[in-house]
C-alpha cells in the first residue's frame, strides 16, 4: 500500500530540528560520512559537512528528492552512474563518490528523507553490504522519530491541560489545586477576580495567600470539607461564601488538593436567573399597565446605580415595577433578592438585613428590593440611610463590610405625609425622592384600565380556547365605570369569570346575571358579591333554605329575595 506524502501543513520534522541536528552529527560520527537530512518540503532540516559543504538546493530530480518522491530507499555506489546526478550543474565539480538515501516514515506517512553521503575512501567499506547499511540508516531514522512521538505525546497533554484549564477559567466558581503541601499548582479566573489577584499564583503556598483557620486545620487533618459557610479577605477583597476542599490522586501516589470558593451573591444570581418576576420587562408592561412617560422615565433610572423609590397605591403594580426596572438594568444577570419590610419581626430583622450573611450581602453586586419600605423602624431607616451613603455594613465585630448593591424600594404610603408625622426620616426620604417613579392606580386612568380589560379578555380567550367571546358596548362601558377595589387581581377574577361562563356577546344583563352590577345602576357592591358567592357555596353544600337563613342571620324572605336577585336557584 503506497504511503502519502506529508502535505506541507503537516510537516514536522522542523518541531524537532534540534534532536534531528544532533542525529545528523551522531550518525556522522559513526558511519564517518557526511549526513543530509530534509523534510517533505525539501527544506534541509540537519546537515554535517566533515567532507562537503552541501550548498546545492535540494529538489525532486536529485538522488534525495528521488527518495522522498518514490517513498524507498536509493543505493547509489557511484553517483556518475545516476541520471539524476547527471543533470546537476555541479556534476562535473562535484566531489561526492556514493550515496545511500532512505525515506523517513511517522506512523504511516513520509515526513521526509535521510541521505549518507559518501567520500571515496568510504565506499567500499560501505558497500560491502550495502543492504544492511540501508537498514542501519532506516533504524536510524526509527530513533529519530521516537523523539518526534515524545513531542508530540508532550503536545497533546500540554495540549489537554491547557483545554481543562479553559474549561476551569470559564467557571464562575473559584478553583484552586496545590500539591500536597499546599503549593498553588493552578488557579481559575474567578478565584483570581474573588480575591483581587492579578497573577497566576502558581507556586505561592495557598495558606500564604489565604491564612485563614479552616484552611490550615484542613491541610493538618484532610477531613474533608463541604460547602462549608466561610468569610475570607485578601488585600481589601472580602469573600463570603461556601468552601469545598477534595483530595484527589494523580501520578500513581502523588495527590493534589482541590479548594472550589462559591460566593453568596453568586449562588444566590444563579438561582435568581430563573426566578420570579426574571420575565417581567418594561416593554411588556406598556400600554396596559404603565404608560410612555412612566417608561421612559423608568429606563433613564434603571441605566443608573442610584436607589430608586416607587410609589403607587397598589401593591402588586409596585411589585411588578421593581422587577421591570431591575431586568432593565445592567445587573439583571446578577439576580434580585427581594425583602418584605415588617417590623413584627422586631428581634430578627436587623440581622436578617445587615448582618455579614444578610440579605444586603446577599444581594452583592445584584439587586435588593425593599418592599414597605415605610414599615421599618426608625434605627434601622438610619442604618439603611447609612449604607446608602457608603455603601458599606458595620458588623457586630467592628468589622466593615463592603457590599456592591443596587437599591429598589416601593411603598404604598405618602412617605412625606410619614415624615411631617415623624414615622419617617426626612434624610431617607429626600435622598430617595430624588429618584421617584410614581404610580397612579390602574383604576383611575380610563385609557390604561380599558387596555388592561382588553389585553386580560384576549388571553382568557386564548386560554379557555374561546374567540368568540365578546365584551358589548354597554358591558365594557359598566365595567369601566365599576368601582374597583385596590386590587388589580380583582379585575383579572372577573374577565376570567366572564370567559370561563359565556359565548358570545356578553351584555349587561349577562353582567348583573353574575352579581357584577345592580340593577338600579349603582356601582357593584364587592359586599353583595360575597353574600351571593356565600348563598351559592351553601346551596351546592346541600343546606336547606331555613338553615342557610339561621346562618346568614336572615329571615327566609329576604333570602328568597337576594336569591332572586342573585339569580340563584
Amino acid at each position: 500500500m503506497e504511503r502519502e506524502i506529508l502535505p506541507v501543513s503537516q510537516t514536522l520534522l522542523e518541531t524537532i530540528k534540534e534532536s534531528v541536528e544532533n542525529f545528523a552529527e551522531m550518525i556522522a560520527r559513526t558511519m564517518d560520512a557526511d549526513v543530509l537530512i530534509v523534510d517533505n518540503n525539501l527544506n534541509v532540516v540537519g546537515k554535517t559537512g566533515l567532507y562537503f559543504r552541501l550548498y546545492s538546493p535540494v529538489d525532486l530530480q536529485c538522488i534525495i528528492g528521488q527518495v522522498l518522491l518514490g517513498q524507498k530507499r536509493i543505493l547509489a555506489e557511484d553517483r556518475k552512474n545516476q541520471e539524476s546526478c547527471k543533470r546537476c550543474p555541479a556534476y562535473g565539480e562535484c566531489r561526492i563518490a556514493g550515496l545511500i538515501g532512505v525515506p523517513v516514515f511517522y506512523d504511516g506517512r513520509i515526513i521526509g528523507a535521510l541521505a549518507l553521503i559518501l567520500p571515496k575512501h568510504r565506499v567500499p567499506e560501505l558497500f560491502r553490504e550495502p543492504e544492511k547499511t540501508a537498514q542501519i540508516l532506516e533504524n536510524m531514522t526509527a530513533l529519530m522519530t521516537d523523539s518526534l512521538r515524545y513531542n508530540d505525546e508532550y503536545s497533546v497533554i500540554r495540549r489537554e491541560s491547557l483545554e481543562k484549564e479553559q474549561v476551569l477559567d470559564s467557571l464562575d466558581v473559584g478553583v484552586v489545586y496545590t500539591d500536597n503541601m499546599g503549593v498553588i499548582q493552578y488557579c481559575n479566573r474567578a478565584f483570581r477576580e474573588l480575591f483581587g489577584i492579578r497573577d497566576s499564583c502558581r507556586g505561592e503556598n495557598l495558606l500564604v495567600l489565604l491564612p485563614h483557620r479552616i484552611l490550615r486545620d484542613y491541610l493538618q487533618d484532610r477531613a474533608p470539607i463541604r460547602n462549608l459557610k466561610v468569610s475570607m479577605e485578601h488585600g481589601g477583597c472580602q469573600f463570603f461564601g461556601f468552601l469545598t476542599c477534595t483530595e484527589s490522586m494523580v501520578y500513581g501516589d502523588s495527590k493534589r488538593l482541590i479548594f472550589s470558593f462559591r460566593s453568596i451573591s453568586n449562588i444566590w444570581a444563579d438561582a435568581s436567573a430563573a426566578g420570579n418576576g426574571s420575565m417581567v420587562t418594561l416593554e411588556w408592561c406598556r400600554g396596559w399597565l404603565f404608560e410612555d412617560g412612566f417608561l421612559e422615565q423608568a429606563k433613564a433610572l434603571a441605566v443608573t446605580d442610584q436607589p430608586v423609590l416607587i410609589q403607587g397605591p397598589q401593591d402588586s403594580i409596585n411589585e411588578m415595577a421593581a422587577k421591570a426596572v431591575c431586568n432593565y438594568s445592567d445587573r439583571s444577570a446578577m439576580g434580585m433578592v427581594n425583602v418584605y419590610c415588617n417590623n413584627i419581626y422586631r428581634e430578627f430583622f436587623e440581622q436578617f438585613l445587615f448582618s455579614r450573611f444578610g440579605e444586603i450581602q446577599r444581594a452583592n453586586h445584584g439587586t435588593l428590593v425593599l418592599y414597605h419600605v415605610d414599615n421599618l423602624p426608625l434605627y434601622l431607616q438610619e442604618r439603611l440611610l447609612e449604607f446608602i451613603k457608603t455603601k458599606e455594613l458595620l458588623l457586630d465585630d467592628s468589622q466593615v463590610l463592603k457590599c456592591d448593591v443596587r437599591l429598589i424600594i416601593t411603598t404604598v404610603k405618602n412617605l412625606k405625609e410619614l415624615c411631617d408625622r415623624g414615622f419617617f426620616l426626612e434624610e431617607l426620604y429626600y435622598r430617595l425622592e430624588k429618584s421617584a417613579l410614581v404610580l397612579p392606580a390602574v383604576q383611575k386612568n380610563r385609557t390604561r384600565l380599558a387596555a388592561l380589560l382588553d389585553s386580560g379578555l384576549e388571553f382568557y380567550k386564548t386560554k379557555y380556547e374561546k374567540p368568540g367571546v365578546v365584551l358589548s358596548k354597554e358591558a365594557k362601558l359598566k365595567l369601566l365605570n365599576r368601582s374597583w377595589g385596590d386590587d388589580p387581581n380583582e379585575i383579572e377574577k372577573t374577565l376570567e369569570r366572564i370567559v370561563r361562563n359565556h359565548e358570545g356577546t356578553v351584555t349587561e344583563k349577562d353582567l348583573m346575571s353574575m352579581g357584577l352590577y345592580k340593577s338600579s345602576g349603582e356601582g357593584i357592591s364587592a359586599i353583595s358579591e360575597m353574600e351571593r358567592e356565600k348563598i351559592e357555596k351553601l346551596l351546592n353544600a346541600g343546606y336547606s333554605k331555613v338553615d342557610i337563613a339561621k346562618i346568614l342571620g336572615i329571615g327566609r324572605a329576604t333570602l328568597y329575595r337576594k336569591m332572586a336577585e342573585y339569580h340563584l336557584k
